[in-house]
């Protein structure tokens, strides 16, 4: 099956399958729910009838019991000391026992007089000492109610008598005489005991609804109906922390419904299976499920037969799609859309970026017509051609060339690799500060920002003002947006497009005498013979000032090489000379610190780290840049180069020098045999010799000399004549001075020490 067919399929199906089983589950939750809450309406009215049954028992025992107790013979009693001897008494209040027994029940009475301890009961008249639960009887006479129900409770009381008629799950009712005194102990006490059994005929039989079960007022269970299961201690320690009259809850497997008397504060109590609750529900479950299948499966069918018919037109696409194009390999991966949408992507995106390419390349080939148009190679009737193509604005009544540089990076937060993205974003400031119209065309040529622009002025000097506040605008502009100081060179009016050349010649020559005008300006060529002033004489030779510095160059010594390099300089503005001429003079200072550097075994571009040292020197446009080009990018490692090789070759040339004593120390040896054979003036070996040994040629020749005597004496027996001879000393009396001199005796003498240490 197709791929995007079986997820429509799904996604049909699951339409379908989501509101019908969401309607299927909420028909049975409340069809369940309303079967729960019939049931729990129904245990409560079953409740309600077994408690007025009950309680009409209760009630009706309770009433004979105070009819009794209210009766003459029962209060004249009271008071009376009766003794078996007045049977007529006794039997008067035998009878009215008798009667309250009588009532549906009731299995025993007793009546106590407890002042005058007599009893009357089914077994007759005794004492009431004789009762077999006397605990229970004071436990009655504490209590604050003189008319109560309570039960048997075996932990209490005392099995019943023999022949007493009391069983052991006894409901009995208390009543204390006299009824409407609150005396601390009463003076008699009626108790009748209910049958259990009889109590449990009561209460409903229906298994069906559960069992029912009767608590006390401490929620202790003591009444049930037959056959009914013990109730469970959860179930009793949720009824006890119950506080409502009534209420509902459930247990593990068990639906508890229960009913709180007001009349004696007893607890009825329905106990129902939640099996048996939810057995109608399971029924309407089963009924709503296949109701549910059987809207489905319709359904489902007709999703697949629609699926079928709407997938058509796309398989049809699919197919067109796959012959026209290729990757249809790899479809077990991807359904028809993703093949289709990649298909769309890939077109999409092929023409977007023929767009953007063609965007790219009108913005280069715009810039490479402009430059073009700089350098001379573009005619009038080529540019009006091409005019519209490019974009260039109409052509007005004159034009005139703007060229922008950056003066100096020395103090600005920016470095000199930066200057070509400063350049960059100054373009782009231009670009959106002069208005479409008056703005044939902006590029980057040379380390400049040149603009072509066109004015609508006709007079000369309103072009001037025009241009010249466009200057400003533009070098205000830029101090605001990157805190540069700039000069603009402003060509002089021209109409014909092929004047652009001379124009930008113009601009720039403009620029040039910044030299002399300083930065930070705006200068039209127009004014240039007028603020030049006076040229000044010619330049007489600065050859001896370059000199000095080459020289200090050679020597290593950093401070002379700056300190004349800056009157070099100074030599050189002194006179008053162009930018162009400033240029020469300084590409020939760097002619000679590549020859000096060359000689010594290096490299000038190495050593300042450019391809081209001449080719980035070009790049400069200022005087303050050049001289702080020199001072920090090529003078430095011209002077540590030097100064490294300067200090190799002395140490070297001092080694020769030792070495050359030492195998010649015997022989007519002398500063300038040794400049002969290294081939240096004397002078500068003697200079090299002292710096880097520490004394002169001759003061080492003549120790080195005087150690070897100092051996001789000890281990030969020679003359001091024949070492003087060896040590190549004119006579022995020179030898013996100048031993004397230097170690304070004379070599007899020295000899003669050393003979007598051994």
């Amino acid at each position: 099956m197709p791929k995007y067919l079986y997820r429509m399929l799904v996604f049909t199906l699951l339409l379908v399958f989501i509101p019908v089983a969401s309607i299927g589950t909420i028909s049975y939750y409340i069809a369940s729910k309303d079967i729960e809450l019939k049931v729990n309406k129904g245990n409560e009215q079953i409740l309600l009838q077994n408690q007025m049954r009950i309680e009409q028992v209760l009630k009706s025992v309770e009433l004979a019991a105070v009819q009794y107790l209210n009766s003459s013979i029962v209060l004249d009693s009271l008071y009376s000391n009766i003794t078996s001897e007045d049977f007529g008494t006794i039997t008067d209040l035998a009878k009215g026992l008798y009667h309250v027994q009588s009532l549906a029940g009731v299995s025993g009475t007793y009546l106590i007089n407890l002042e005058q301890d007599w009893m009357i009961s089914s077994r007759g008249f005794t004492s009431a000492s004789s009762y077999s639960n006397q605990d229970v009887l004071d436990e009655y006479i504490m209590r604050s109610k003189n008319l109560f129900w309570t039960a048997y409770d075996p932990a209490k009381e005392k099995p019943p008598a023999q022949g007493e008629n009391l069983a052991m799950d006894t409901i009995r009712l208390v009543v204390k005489l006299p009824i409407a005194a609150a005396a601390s102990k009463p003076r008699a006490m009626l108790i009748i005991n209910m049958s259990y059994s009889v109590l449990e005929s009561y209460l409903a039989q229906n298994q069906q609804l559960g069992s029912i079960y009767v608590l006390n007022a401490e929620r202790e269970p003591f009444l049930a109906s037959y056959s009914s299961p013990k109730l469970q201690d959860d179930m009793i320690a949720n009824l006890k922390s119950a506080t409502g009259s009534s209420g509902f809850f459930k247990g593990n497997d068990l639906a508890v419904t229960y009913k709180v008397a007001q009349y004696n504060n007893w607890s009825y109590v329905s106990v129902v299976s939640i099996d048996a609750i939810t057995k109608e529900s399971k029924k309407i479950a089963l009924i709503t499920l296949n109701a549910c299948l059987a809207i489905f499966i319709l359904f489902a069918a007709a999703a697949w037969y629609g699926s079928r018919k709407m997938y058509t037109p796309i398989r049809k696409l699919f197919i067109t799609m796959e012959e026209l194009g290729d990757g249809a390999a790899d479809l077990k991966k991807r359904d028809e859309f993703a093949y289709l949408e990649d298909r769309f992507h890939t077109l999409f995106s092929s023409r977007k970026e023929l767009e953007q390419l063609h965007r790219v390349q009108m913005s280069q080939m715009k810039e490479f017509f402009l430059l073009k148009l700089f350098m001379g190679q573009i005619t009038e009737s080529e540019f009006s051609f091409k005019c519209d193509t490019y974009g260039f604005t109409a052509r007005k009544k004159a034009l005139a060339v703007l060229t922008l540089q950056i003066d100096t990076l020395q103090g600005s937060r920016y470095l000199d690799r930066d200057k070509e993205l400063l350049l960059f974003a100054i373009n782009n400031i231009v670009n959106e500060l002069i208005p479409a119209d008056r703005m044939v065309g902006a590029l980057l040529l040379d380390q400049s920002q040149v603009s072509l622009m066109t004015s609508e002025k006709e007079d000369p000097e309103e072009l001037k003002a025009v241009f010249y506040e466009t200057s400003e605008l533009i070098k205000l502009k830029v101090h605001e947006l990157l805190q540069l100081n700039i000069s603009i060179g402003i060509s002089r009016p021209f109409v014909k497009y092929t004047g652009a050349m001379d124009a930008y010649t113009e601009a720039l020559e403009a620029l040039k005498r910044r030299i002399s005008l300083g930065n930070d300006i705006i200068l039209h060529y127009d004014d240039i013979e007028t603020v030049s002033g006076n040229k000044g004489s010619a330049i007489a030779s600065l050859n001896h000032v370059e000199d000095y510095m080459i020289n200090a160059l050679k020597g290593g010594d950093d401070v002379a090489a700056i300190q004349h390099f800056d009157e070099y300089v100074s030599s050189i503005m002194d006179r008053g000379v162009q930018f162009n001429d400033f240029q020469i003079l300084m590409l020939q200072l760097i002619t000679r610190i590549y020859q000096l550097v060359q000689q010594q075994g290096g490299s000038l571009d190495q050593l300042v780290g450019s391809n081209s040292t001449v080719a980035h020197f070009m790049k400069l446009n200022t005087v303050q840049g050049i001289s702080a080009w020199f001072k920090k990018d090529l003078l430095p490692p011209t002077l540590a180069f030097v100064k490294q090789r300067v200090e190799s070759q002395y140490l070297n040339t001092a080694h020769q020098m030792v070495q050359m004593i030492h195998e010649q120390y015997d022989q007519d040896i002398s500063l300038e045999s040794c400049a002969d054979q290294l081939k240096f003036h004397p002078v500068y070996l003697s200079r090299v010799f002292k710096k880097e040994i520490g004394v002169t040629f001759i003061e080492y020749l003549t120790d080195y000399r005087v150690s070897m005597a100092k051996q001789l004496l000890e281990t030969t027996n020679l003359k001091i004549s024949e070492i003087a001879e060896r040590l190549n000393y004119n006579s022995s009396t020179g030898f013996i001075r100048t031993f004397r001199k230097i170690t304070g005796v004379t070599p007899g003498q020295y000899r003669e020490a050393h003979t007598k240490m051994e």
